[in-house]
C-alpha cells in the first residue's frame, strides 16, 4: 500500500543498481552532472538553480511549515561498482493511489549502458507489486530516441503523440506512453 510508504522510502536493487532516496551525502556526486545542460536537451526546461547546485535540494526553504507525507517516490540511481549517484528516477504526481507519472535522467557519462531501462524495470515492478497504483504514464520528446526505446523496452504502450504541446515549459512534439498492471503482468510473464 502507497500508505506503508509515505514516510519511509524503500531501497531497491538491482544486479548492478541500489535505488534509494538521495540524500546530502550525495551532493558531490549530483554536483557533477545534474546541472549539465545535455540532460535537458528535452527536459521541457534548463536546470533549475537547485540542479546546478544540489546542495539546495536538501535545504528547507520554509522549515516553520508542517509538511504531509508525499505519497511520491524520488530516488537516486547508485552504480554499485563505484556506489555514485549516476541517476534520478521518479514516480510523481501520484493521483488518489491510482495513477501516477514517471521521470528519469542520467548522468550523460552514463548514457547508451542499460542503465536507465534497468531502474525503471525495477521501479515499474516495485510499484506494480507493492502499491495500489494501476496505472502509470510517462512522455518523452519525440526527438529522443533513447528515452522513447527505454520506455517501450521496459513495457510501456505507445498511447499517442501530442503535436506542438507543451512539455513543462516547451511546446514541442512528444509521445504519451501509459503502463497498466495488467500491461506489467502480461508484459513479465
Amino acid at each position: 500500500m502507497l500508505k506503508d510508504y509515505e514516510i519511509d522510502k524503500p531501497m531497491l536493487e538491482t544486479d548492478r543498481l541500489i535505488i534509494r532516496t538521495l540524500n546530502e551525502a550525495d551532493v558531490q556526486d549530483l554536483r557533477e552532472w545534474l546541472g549539465r545542460d545535455e540532460i535537458y536537451t528535452y527536459w521541457g526546461r534548463k536546470a533549475s538553480k537547485g540542479e546546478k547546485n544540489p546542495e539546495l535540494m536538501f535545504i528547507d526553504p520554509r522549515p516553520w511549515v508542517k509538511r504531509k507525507p508525499s505519497p511520491d517516490f524520488d530516488w537516486g540511481i547508485i552504480l554499485k561498482e563505484s556506489n555514485r549517484v549516476v541517476g534520478m528516477i521518479s514516480v510523481f504526481d501520484i493521483q488518489n493511489a491510482r495513477m501516477g507519472d514517471i521521470a528519469y535522467r542520467i548522468n550523460p557519462e552514463y548514457w547508451n549502458m542499460g542503465i536507465t531501462t534497468e531502474a525503471l524495470k525495477e521501479v515499474v515492478r516495485f510499484i506494480f507489486e507493492n502499491t495500489e497504483i494501476e496505472r502509470l504514464n510517462g512522455r518523452a520528446d519525440v526527438r529522443n530516441i533513447a528515452s522513447n526505446k527505454v520506455m517501450e523496452k521496459c513495457g510501456f504502450i505507445k498511447e499517442g503523440t501530442i503535436r506542438q504541446g507543451k512539455m513543462v515549459s516547451v511546446y514541442c512534439d512528444y509521445n504519451i506512453y501509459g503502463m497498466l498492471r495488467n500491461d506489467y503482468i502480461c508484459f513479465e510473464h
